[in-house]
């Protein structure tokens, strides 16, 4: 029966056979066609990657140039400017410093409408050589509005190289149209296309909407005028991937096209299909392959016992694959990683495991007893501690914690967080994680949070915590604590004349001046810039008593301070002004005692510093008063109190030639109030900036109406203008406006500026008066003499005049050394081609001393004082001709 039936068995097996054989065949040529769709759909998915890189990239490239060109109109201000206007010198300057910030573009250039070069960012300004492609100027006038026009690819005049032409046109003033061209290497646009992609065989273009060809990669040299087809611009955008003809080669490819946000512009990207297949090629063979040996290896399998063989082998290789991953994933891991059974012994472990404890490298053996491992690792960890105390380190750890992960600091500092849990046989699975990154970060994070990264000091907000808690506790014990707020006088110069860097080593030496000058339990703080803060705690329960042993502590610390410090090799010497405070007979808030002391710190500011003061609460009235005065100004402006006075100024034969224009305040209730006391008000709270455009207004008014009488035509008139106006991004169309509303003679007009002012930023400062310079205004130098000028800033600037500083003026004929500043001012002067004035002349002996010396102009009390429009006018008529003595006697009572 047997013998019956083994027929049917291998009849059986063999249709088992074929049957498995037609599947594998079927199976393999499924795998096949799926592998060949999905290499097609990742290709597909590439190039559309591809795409959306490139046409973000594109645009915002051309974007950058767009608005660099675009930008040319309000840089140049060529839309208020007529052809003629415009500086080329300066222009090409501009347009250099501009073009730079974009990486793309070789040059930027301005074009009349015939295609010449006026101005352009390279160091030939207008003499660039430029030879557009033809009938570019001609399409970019042609736009309905001004929009970017790209040219067909050319070869650079200048450096051989494939470029293209960006260009819009800008409308000036009278209706004319100027160009503003770019100039960008069609490599610069390879790299921002490509964007680093290494797809094979990529073929990329840049084309108009009727086929003509921009930019292709990877043959970049293209022909000019060469044309595509079909034309992009024909057809609706393809979105999707397509397999069409490459744009290049005309291959079969995955084509998608897009236009972007220019009109008329498309890009492209294809991807041969020959190219993208080369891989399900290699899997095809492959698979069709394994097909192949499977099916003879089926073939040679003649019986159902080495199926199950085969079977059992497949199993077995399971398990072992299984296993090894496992034992991969372990070792892999970057926490230790530990295994015990219920027995407490060693059943796994990783070698991160062994990283992390050094002395247990080679010591940990199967089935090793948990507690023999401990005490090898207790001889390390708490190496030179008591056996007892080892063996209790032990005893704790065998007592495994399931419930909360907890940290143990190694010797080396390194902090590892011990994570135990239990498997259902009873087991205890172990991880040690390291976290010493983690809590440096945490320790990082607190420090820059809480304490000065310069001075390592607590900062402002642990200061407001502490001092929050010192005033409760005060409250508490009747301890009065004392709160001294220091800032460094002159801390500026130091920035300003050594550097950053030397100021920075300036406040380090402070900080550890001061925490050397208090107690452990007091706080020494650094509020930022050269302001600290110390917190002195439990000085006494008597508040004159508190108040000695404050003031007694900051006497110890002006002493300390007032010692050199050694800065740039050189002994340095610092003084501070401290303001003080008491806390703790009443309950007041941190920021309330830090505006005390600080009240009481400005005090001594005022007083030249070097000191300490204690707060008094007059100082705070005269803050409110100084904080009603700037309402009042704020009032002033809009209720028109303001006016202005002019102090003639005159020649020594007594010809009056001109006028500064001072400002006056007559308050409704204050009366008249001095510019001294209002001035510093209005610098502080910015409304010195509409108050020096309402007097900027105001002084070209009068220009104006000086200029229909023959007798005050030829006056100059000079206005004060603040660092803070000058600064205003908009200050030379403030100028500009003013002369054109008012119809008044630039070249009358002379801005008085202060050293300080115009050495702040030097270039900016040049910039600006050069700007103001070609509308016809002057410059003086204001108070000339007490700031730091250098030789080298004032043949840079482009100045008339200097004033010579009352305060030498005063002096003359007294100390000598003034007359030496005065004839040195009047001899650079005269070096420099500049005028010279003094100011407040008030003896004839002094106008004398200045005209002995060669100043020539003069303006002061001997002459006139400041006064009304009206009265100015009439001492002109009254002092027209006569001596300069008599104008003094005139001018005194006006």
């Amino acid at each position: 029966m047997m013998f019956d039936s083994l027929p049917r068995i291998k009849l059986a097996v063999w249709g088992l056979v074929g049957a498995f054989l037609l599947i594998l065949a079927t199976a393999a040529s499924y795998q096949i066609w799926n592998a060949r769709k999905n290499v097609l759909a990742e290709s597909h998915e590439q190039a559309a990657r591809f795409m959306a890189g490139a046409e973000a990239s594109l645009n915002r490239s051309l974007l950058g140039v767009d608005v660099l060109l675009a930008g040319t109109d309000e840089l140049l201000k060529l839309s208020d400017m007529v052809p003629e206007w415009v500086n080329t010198k300066t222009a090409s300057q501009l347009l250099r410093s501009t073009a730079r910030q974009n990486l793309m573009v070789r040059f930027v250039a301005l074009l009349d409408s015939s295609g010449r070069v006026f101005a352009s960012s390279e160091f030939v300004g207008d003499g660039l050589q430029l030879e557009l492609p033809k009938g570019f100027v001609e399409d970019v006038l042609a736009q309905p509005m001004s929009t970017l026009v790209i040219s067909a690819p050319t070869v650079s005049f200048s450096t051989s190289e494939q470029v293209l032409y960006f260009g819009r046109y800008i409308r000036m003033a009278d209706g004319s149209r100027v160009l503003a061209v770019a100039e960008v290497p069609t490599a610069m646009l390879a790299s921002v296309l490509m964007q680093g992609t290494d797809i094979a065989n990529l073929e990329v273009t840049l084309e108009r909407g009727n086929g003509l060809l921009l930019f292709g990669f990877p043959s970049q040299e293209v022909r000019t005028e060469q044309m595509l087809t079909p034309a992009l611009g024909d057809a609706a955008p393809a979105a999707e991937t397509k397999e069409l003809s490459a744009r290049l080669s005309q291959v079969p490819a995955l084509v998608v096209t897009r236009p972007i946000i220019y009109q008329n512009l498309w890009i492209s990207a294809s991807i041969p299909i020959e190219s993208a297949l080369v891989d399900w090629r290699v899997e095809r063979n492959a698979v069709a392959g394994a097909a192949m040996v499977l099916g003879v290896l089926l073939l040679l399998a003649s019986g159902f016992f080495m199926v199950y063989l085969d079977r059992i082998t497949t199993a077995r290789q399971a398990i072992g694959q299984a296993k090894a991953t496992l034992d991969q994933a372990l070792e892999s891991m970057e926490s230790g990683f530990l295994v015990l059974d219920a027995k407490r012994r060693v059943v796994k472990w990783n070698r991160r495991l062994e990283e992390i404890h050094p002395c247990l490298q080679g010591a940990i053996t199967p089935l090793m007893p948990f507690r023999l491992m401990l005490e090898r690792s207790a001889s390390h960890q708490l190496e030179g501690r008591s056996a007892a105390e080892q063996a209790r380190w032990v005893e704790q750890r065998m007592e495994l914690d399931v419930a909360e992960p907890h940290e143990q600091i190694l010797p080396t500092g390194d902090h590892i967080q011990i994570t135990e849990r239990s498997t259902p046989d009873g087991g205890v699975v172990i991880i040690y994680h390291d976290v010493t990154e983690l809590r440096r970060a945490s320790a990082e994070i607190e420090t820059l949070a809480f304490y000065d990264t310069l001075t390592g000091l607590p900062n402002r907000r642990l200061l407001l915590d502490r001092l929050t808690q010192a005033t409760v506790v005060s409250a508490r014990t009747n301890l009065i604590g004392a709160l001294l707020f220091l800032d460094l006088d002159h801390f500026k110069v130091v920035n300003d004349t050594l550097g950053h860097e030397v100021g920075d080593r300036l406040l380090r030496q402070v900080a550890q001046r001061l925490k050397a000058c208090v107690r452990d339990a007091d706080t020494v703080a650094r509020l930022g810039g050269d302001e600290f803060v110390v917190m002195l705690l439990d000085l006494s329960e008597h508040k004159e008593h508190a108040a000695q042993l404050a003031q007694h502590i900051g006497d110890k610390i002006l002493q300390a301070l007032n010692q050199p410090y050694a800065l740039d090799e050189k002994p340095y010497r610092a003084t501070c002004s401290l303001g003080a405070t008491l806390f703790g007979q009443q309950t007041q808030s941190a920021a309330e005692l830090l505006k005390q002391a600080d009240i009481a710190m400005y005090q001594v500011k005022a007083r030249h510093g070097n000191a300490l003061c204690f707060f008094d609460p007059q100082m705070q009235t005269a803050i409110n008063e100084r904080a009603q005065l700037e309402v009042d100004l704020r009032a002033a402006l809009e209720r028109s109190e303001f006016q202005l006075h002019y102090q003639p100024q005159f020649t020594l034969d007594g010809r009056m030639v001109g006028a500064e224009a001072l400002l006056r305040w007559n308050q409704s209730q204050r009366g008249m109030v001095s510019p001294a006391v209002f001035i510093a008000v209005a610098e502080e709270s910015e409304l010195i900036v509409p108050l020096g455009q309402w007097v900027l207004q105001t002084a070209c008014r009068q220009l104006a109406a000086w200029r229909s009488d023959p007798r005050l035509a030829e006056l100059d008139l000079a206005v004060n203008v603040s660092a803070r106006q000058f600064r205003q991004n908009d200050f030379v169309q403030q100028v500009h406006n003013a002369l054109l509303e008012s119809g008044a003679p630039s070249h009358r007009l002379k801005l008085e500026l202060t050293e300080t002012l115009m050495l702040d930023n030097v270039d900016e400062c040049i910039t600006k008066m050069s700007l103001l310079k070609t509308s016809g205004v002057r410059f003086s130098v204001d108070d000339f003499g007490t700031g730091y000028s250098s030789l080298a800033y004032l043949t840079r600037l482009p100045l008339d005049q200097l004033k010579i500083d009352q305060s030498f003026v005063r002096n003359l004929g007294v100390r000598h050394s003034d007359g030496l500043i005065v004839q040195t001012i009047v001899g650079m002067a005269r070096n420099l081609g500049l005028e010279v004035i003094a100011e407040g002349v008030e003896t004839i002996e002094q106008r004398d001393l200045l005209a002995q010396h060669g100043c020539t102009l003069y303006q002061g009390y001997l002459l006139a004082r400041p006064a009304p429009v009206a009265a100015l006018e009439a001492l002109l008529a009254s002092v027209a001709g006569s001596d300069p003595r008599l104008a003094g006697e005139r001018g005194g009572h006006i």
